[in-house]
């Protein structure tokens, strides 16, 4: 029984087709069934953030001050041999 490989890809024209990754394979007849995946949405960053935010809130989350930043950032430093 011949192996079965299942990789995507784009279509490039109505003829070609470019994989996402190579196969095992040289050259030959092969059988392909095309079945097109759905595009998902680019991410909207700044909303993102804003839900992000939101959800910190609602849980009472604080973000470290400056000097707590600046604080660990000196401990480091600190232990640091040279």
């Amino acid at each position: 029984m011949a192996h079965v490989y299942q990789v995507t890809g784009e279509l490039t024209d109505s003829r070609h087709v470019t994989l996402d990754q190579p196969l095992p394979l040289t050259v030959g007849k092969v059988r392909v069934t095309v079945e097109q995946v759905p595009s998902w949405p680019k991410p909207d960053l700044a909303a993102f953030e804003v839900t992000l935010r939101e959800r910190q809130r609602a849980r009472g989350h604080l973000p470290r001050t400056k000097e707590e930043i600046d604080s660990y950032l000196a401990a480091e430093r600190d232990s640091w041999d040279f």
